[in-house]
């Protein structure tokens, strides 16, 4: 018996960058974002101090449903100096 639930098999694998050019300002609303999306980020790089300090980039590696991932990356793209992109793996038999 399977303890999955339905939403499981909603949730594909994929990544997220975010580049960030105002880490004092945003950083510890950054880091509450990803705390609350914990359960979806399956791994984590963080380039902290790059340019002099004036760059930050983090990679997540994520499991998450499309909407999931949307409200994840919608409230980090929302913040001023934050920059996101994402991309999802698409299963097979499900191209359209």
């Amino acid at each position: 018996m399977s303890t999955r639930s339905p939403e499981d098999s909603d949730r594909r694998y994929g990544f997220v960058g975010i580049i960030i050019t105002d880490r004092a300002r945003q950083g510890a609303r950054i880091n509450q974002i990803l705390s609350t999306y914990a359960d979806c980020i399956v791994g984590r790089l963080g380039l902290p101090d790059l340019e002099g300090g004036a760059l930050s980039i983090v990679t997540l590696i994520v499991h998450a449903t499309t909407d999931r991932l949307g409200a994840m990356t919608g409230k980090l793209g929302a913040l001023p100096g934050v920059s996101v992109k994402s991309g999802l793996h698409r299963l097979r038999g499900t191209e359209e």
